[in-house]
């Protein structure tokens, strides 16, 4: 079912470009070489400094996943019918115990059992899936900067020449901090980093960028995704 929804969605181009994670023929290493040979290379030499990665952080993004905001994406996509009644059974009235020593706790309910309304199943074939549906349209009102993902891990990125440039970087941050809370998913701000190219002192000495809590940090170096 997971390899037919998938065909489905690459013959349609309902996953956003810029999403290589969980996908046929993309990976880590296609994301990291785009990204540092297609973009950040090509920029340097045109002698653009890239203001890039921001590294978006989703907080707990899996256990974040509506189900409602799922289900009516997927129909708008054409996953509707039988199969989207079969999707929804597959989400809906989920049930979570934990046993610890052999002694069953849920935590704040009575009976036993607890259901959930969000977050998609981990360690089942379709429940990264159904993630990438969710952020399928991330980068739809993007329109300055580009935004590549590997499943969850997500950074946003633009060739900055002037204060100007900067702006519209920013301005493309905000329009994916309105796509979050209407989604319902949450960020983790505070962990959010940023990383700069380039030789425009000038443009680095002046410029900083925000999150809806306060300002990103810039880093001289951090891990990005293993190859």
């Amino acid at each position: 079912m997971r390899d037919q929804l998938v065909e489905f969605f690459d013959k349609k181009g309902l996953f956003n470009c810029g999403q290589h994670g969980l996908r046929k023929g993309r990976s880590c290493l296609s994301q990291l070489l785009a990204h540092q040979q297609e973009y950040i290379m090509d920029s340097l030499e045109e002698g653009s400094n890239v203001d890039t990665c921001i590294y978006l952080d989703f907080a707990k993004a899996f256990d974040k996943v509506d189900h409602g905001i799922v289900m009516h994406k997927l129909s708008s996509m054409g996953i509707k019918g039988k199969l989207g009644k079969w999707i929804h059974s597959f989400l809906h009235g989920r049930f979570q115990r934990v046993a610890v020593n052999g002694t069953r706790y849920v935590k704040s309910c009575s009976a036993c059992t607890c259901t959930y309304c969000s977050c998609v199943p981990q360690g089942l074939v379709l429940g990264p899936f159904l993630f990438l549906a969710l952020i399928s349209d991330i980068d739809t009102n993007v329109e300055h900067s580009i935004t590549s993902s590997f499943a969850d891990d997500t950074r946003v990125t633009r060739k900055v020449k002037t204060h100007e440039d900067t702006e519209l970087l920013q301005e493309d941050l905000n329009t994916i901090y309105r796509w979050a809370a209407e989604n319902n998913m949450l960020f983790n701000e505070s962990k959010f980093e940023a990383l700069r190219y380039g030789s425009n002192n000038n443009i680095k000495e002046h410029t900083n960028y925000n999150t809806t809590q306060g300002p990103i940090d810039f880093k001289s170096d951090l891990c990005d995704l293993w190859a």
